[in-house]
């Protein structure tokens, strides 16, 4: 039995939200918001991901935590209705500061090649950036790559839509990431060795484009995120994650 349902609720049932700062279960993210990090990770541990609709998270340009190039860039084109997206998986007709993109590179993370509090959370930076990266061309392999889609429910939502914005020609364009906090928490039993993250950061101003028509502009929001990731395979992947904004700036 689940003892944090509300906890759970919204921190993981609410990927819809986390954009629009509007959500039908407003009296539980409030209650998050008191609550904080840590029983983000509560209900991570103890309840697993609830499944949810719509809604993106958005596409970041990364302050000095990591690096994107963003300069450069061609003349915009759209694929045919057949087609959808080019054949290394970008969104076409993104705009030249889209289109210029690069994914994140692990080189650029310090540490996040080893099994040490530090590559934990050097990977748990690496996980927004390439989230973020995904939603401003379409791109989803490095989210894919850090996030394990079978036990992160939360994680594969995220693929699935960046992969169908990539096929409606729907794209963010990139706003600012600024880490203002990433800690590694204690281990707890619940946490069945995996090790948790705590993050705070803030997203910058970003607009909303479907085929090169501009829809909803998002102002900048500040959000703590939970994460638990696991060492497997030599490399860092997250097994379960969770956010929720905190404040608009």
């Amino acid at each position: 039995m689940c003892m944090v349902g509300y906890v759970t609720w919204a921190s993981l049932g609410e990927v819809g939200c986390f954009l629009e700062g509007e959500c039908m279960h407003s009296r539980h993210t409030r209650v998050m918001g008191a609550i904080g990090a840590g029983m983000l990770m509560v209900a991570l541990a103890g309840c697993g991901g609830e499944h949810t609709n719509g809604g993106p998270t958005s596409p970041a340009r990364t302050t000095a935590a990591s690096s994107s190039s963003v300069t450069g860039g061609g003349a915009p084109r759209y694929a045919s209705d057949s087609g959808g997206a080019e054949a290394d998986g970008r969104t076409e007709g993104l705009p030249p500061e889209n289109e210029a993109l690069k994914a994140p590179d692990k080189a650029d993370y310090l540490g996040i090649s080893y099994p040490t509090d530090q590559g934990a959370q050097a990977a748990a930076k690496y996980f927004f950036d390439a989230m973020y990266y995904g939603y401003a061309t379409g791109d989803s392999s490095p989210f894919k790559g850090i996030s394990d889609q079978k036990t992160c429910d939360k994680c594969s939502q995220v693929s699935d839509e960046i992969d169908r914005w990539r096929g409606d020609h729907r794209f963010l364009t990139p706003p600012t990431l600024t880490f203002d906090a990433v800690d590694r928490l204690p281990d707890r039993e619940q946490y069945g060795g995996k090790t948790p993250v705590a993050l705070k950061f803030t997203r910058g101003k970003t607009d909303e484009f479907d085929k090169g028509d501009k829809g909803k502009s998002f102002t900048p929001m500040t959000y703590e995120a939970a994460l638990l990731l696991t060492w497997q395979d030599d490399k860092w992947v997250v097994s379960n994650a969770s956010w929720e904004k905190i404040s608009a700036q």
